[in-house]
C-alpha cells in the first residue's frame, strides 16, 4: 500500500511540471500575441486598435478598422530558470547529502501568430485570430539529483478564434467570438541515476517513472467592448472564457521492475483533466497630444479554477493525483506611445505580474512567483499600407524559494532549493491593410 500512494505521488510529480517554466507569466499563460502591444507591456491593449492583432484582446475594437487588416507576429522566447539547492535522502539509517543544482530548466520557443479583420458594412465587421494563450517547454537533464521532483514536460496549445463586432454608435462597439482550442501535453518524471547507486542497481537510475501524453479540443467564447467617453479616451472591457480540456492518451512507466503490482495499471491509456482559466482585461487609451498617448491594463487570470489535477485510467482507476490550489493573479501595466514622425512610433512599457503559486503550494515543479516586464518597441510605416512592428522584453522573476519532500518507497528526499528565472524576448510583426 505504501508502495502504491510513493507512485500516485511520483505520478503527480509529473503533471505538476506544466508549469515549471512560466518566467513569462502567471501559471503557464502566454502573452505573445501583439508586437506592437508587447513593445508597451501589453499596457492599454484592449482599448487600443492599432493593428488586426487587437483581436486577441477585444473583439469589439475591430469595428475601428474602415478596410481589411491583416497582421502576421512571430516572437522568439529565450527563458533562464536555474535551480541552486541540496537535498537529504534518507534509506534506512544512512542519510546522504546532494547537491541540488540545474542551469537553464525551460527551453527557447518561437509563438507565432495571425490576425485579419474586415469590416462588412458601416455597422458589422468580421475576423479571426490564430494564436495561443497557454503553453510551456521545461527539460531537466539526466543527471539532475532530483528528476523525482520534476523531469521534463512540453504543453502546447492554438487557438482559433473567429469575432464578429457591431458598432452600436459612434462611442460604443460591442464584440462577440468563439475559441475552438486543441491542447496537446507529454509530461514526464523519472528516477534519479543517483537512485540507482543508493539501491545497488545502476540499472535503475533514469528509469521512467512515469509519462504521459495526450491531446484534446475545447471550447469556449470572448467579449469585448469599446467605449469612447471623449475624443481623446477610449476605455476596454474584455472577457475570455475557461477553456475546459480532457487530455486523451497513453501513460507508461518502468516502475513494474521495482514493482510488478503497477506494471499493468499505469501503463494503459488515461486521461487528465486541464482548465485554461478565463481572462478579463480593463484598458484605457489615452491620447495626450498629436504626439503622445498613454496606456494601462488590468488583467485578472482567474487562476483559481485549477485546483486539482485528476487522472482517469481507461481500468476505471480514478485518482485525485495533487490539490494545486491556484490563486487569481493580477497584471499591472502602463505604457506610453509617441509618434516620432510620419513615419516611425515609439513605445515602452512596465508590468508588474503576479505569480499563481502561494508559498504554501510551490515546488520545484511549480516554482511560480511575482515577476517585472520592462519592454520598449517600434513600429516603422513602410508604405502607407503596410508596417512593421518591432518590440523586445526583459522580463525578471522575483527569487522563488522551494521546500519539499519526497518518497519514492522506502527512499525520502527532502529538498531545499532557490528559483532564480529571467526572460529576453524578441517580437516581430508585419501588418498590411487593404
Amino acid at each position: 500500500m505504501k508502495q502504491h500512494f510513493s507512485l500516485r505521488a511520483s505520478v503527480c510529480l509529473a503533471l505538476a511540471t506544466m508549469a515549471s517554466s512560466s518566467v513569462l507569466a502567471a501559471g503557464f499563460q502566454v502573452n505573445e500575441h501583439s508586437a506592437n502591444g508587447f513593445g508597451r507591456a501589453m499596457a492599454g491593449q484592449a482599448a487600443t486598435p492599432e493593428n488586426a492583432s487587437i483581436l486577441a484582446t477585444n473583439p469589439a475594437a475591430i469595428t475601428e478598422f474602415d478596410t481589411a487588416q491583416f497582421s502576421g507576429q512571430i516572437s522568439f522566447i529565450d527563458p533562464n530558470i536555474d535551480i541552486r539547492g541540496s537535498m537529504e535522502t534518507t534509506v534506512g539509517d544512512a542519510t546522504i547529502p546532494q547537491d541540488v543544482n540545474e542551469n537553464d530548466i525551460a527551453t527557447t520557443a518561437l509563438v507565432p501568430s495571425f490576425f485579419y479583420t474586415s469590416p462588412i458594412n458601416d455597422k458589422f465587421s468580421w475576423g479571426v485570430g490564430a494564436f495561443t494563450n497557454y503553453g510551456l517547454a521545461t527539460d531537466y537533464s539526466e543527471g539532475f539529483n532530483a528528476l523525482h521532483f520534476a523531469d521534463d514536460a512540453e504543453v502546447t496549445s492554438f487557438t482559433l478564434n473567429p469575432v464578429v463586432a457591431y458598432k452600436v454608435s459612434d462611442t460604443l462597439s460591442l464584440g462577440f467570438g468563439l475559441n475552438i482550442t486543441y491542447a496537446e501535453a507529454e509530461i514526464g518524471t523519472s528516477i534519479p541515476q543517483a537512485f540507482g547507486t543508493l539501491l545497488g542497481n545502476e540499472a535503475l537510475g533514469n528509469l521512467t517513472v512515469i509519462k504521459m501524453q495526450g491531446d484534446d479540443v475545447g471550447y469556449g467564447y470572448n467579449l469585448g467592448a469599446l467605449w469612447k467617453p471623449t475624443e481623446t479616451t477610449k476605455l476596454a472591457l474584455s472577457y475570455r472564457s475557461e477553456t475546459k480540456l480532457n487530455l486523451e492518451g497513453e501513460i507508461e512507466s518502468d516502475l513494474g521492475v521495482l514493482i510488478p503490482a503497477v506494471a499493468e495499471l499505469y501503463n494503459q491509456d488515461g486521461s487528465l483533466d486541464l482548465d485554461f482559466s478565463a481572462i478579463t482585461e480593463i484598458a484605457v487609451d489615452q491620447k495626450v497630444d498629436d504626439k503622445v498617448s498613454l496606456q494601462a491594463s488590468i488583467v485578472l487570470t482567474q487562476w483559481s479554477s485549477f485546483d486539482e489535477l485528476n487522472a482517469e485510467l481507461v481500468s476505471g482507476d480514478d485518482l485525485l493525483l495533487k490539490e494545486e490550489d491556484f490563486e487569481d493573479s493580477l497584471r499591472v501595466s502602463i505604457g506610453g506611445t509617441y509618434l516620432y514622425n510620419d513615419k516611425l512610433t515609439l513605445r515602452a512599457g512596465y508590468a508588474f505580474d503576479e505569480g499563481a503559486v502561494s508559498f504554501e503550494h510551490r515546488s520545484l515543479s511549480i516554482p511560480d512567483t511575482d515577476r517585472q516586464w520592462y519592454t520598449v518597441g517600434a513600429t516603422y510605416d513602410v508604405t502607407d499600407n503596410t508596417s512593421v512592428d518591432l518590440a523586445y522584453a526583459y522580463i525578471k522573476g522575483r527569487e522563488a524559494q522551494v521546500s519539499q519532500q519526497r518518497a519514492i518507497g522506502s527512499i525520502v528526499s527532502d529538498l531545499t532549493a532557490t528559483e532564480h528565472a529571467f526572460a529576453n524576448v524578441f517580437s516581430l510583426q508585419v501588418n498590411t491593410s487593404f
